[in-house]
């Protein structure tokens, strides 16, 4: 399978506009670590920005003029007194670093997670692998570092109530 790479295209700037209003009441701006390499033990760091919404034409929109993953919530992943069907409008990758970078001069709320999404994704910018070997190449232990440090600047602004790292 051959990965496709990511086409930059010029957006109006009143779709960046509406897209990072969205983002600031609706969306999410989130880095988070789900397993390691069972040969390496390095860590996976994952890159997203995530909205969630009952209204299956605004995830539409957003598909339509940004690209990216639209999903449906599954009835365990709804809110105890939830009455409508959610839908989630995904991006990760180069399109998420791209959108970060329309979108910025837009946000009002979350311009400190687009900073530290930025810096996390310019992390992500590195050789491919040599030919004829396994995988990619190791991380160094500062890009380590430095993903694990901006992930938890970002969870840090998200967590109001408690401390994840105390739990």
């Amino acid at each position: 399978m051959v990965k496709q790479m990511y086409e930059r295209i010029e957006y109006r700037d009143i779709d960046l506009a509406y897209l990072a209003g969205i983002i600031d009441g609706e969306g999410s701006i989130y880095i988070g670590n789900f397993s390691c390499n069972p040969t390496t033990g390095t860590k996976y760091y994952q890159t997203n920005i995530q909205v969630t919404n009952t209204d299956e034409p605004l995830i539409d929109w957003l598909i339509n003029i940004f690209g990216g993953l639209k999903n449906k919530r599954t009835p365990s992943q709804h809110a105890k007194n939830s009455r409508k069907q959610a839908y989630v409008w995904t991006v990760s990758g180069d399109r998420l670093t791209h959108l970060c970078e329309c979108i910025f001069p837009y946000l009002i709320c979350k311009t400190r997670q687009c900073e530290i999404m930025l810096k996390m994704r310019a992390t992500f910018n590195r050789p491919k692998a040599l030919a004829g070997t396994q995988g990619t190449t190791p991380l160094d232990e500062d890009v380590l570092e430095k993903r694990a440090q901006l992930m938890d600047e970002m969870r840090s602004l998200h967590i109001r109530t408690w401390s994840y790292k105390n739990h």
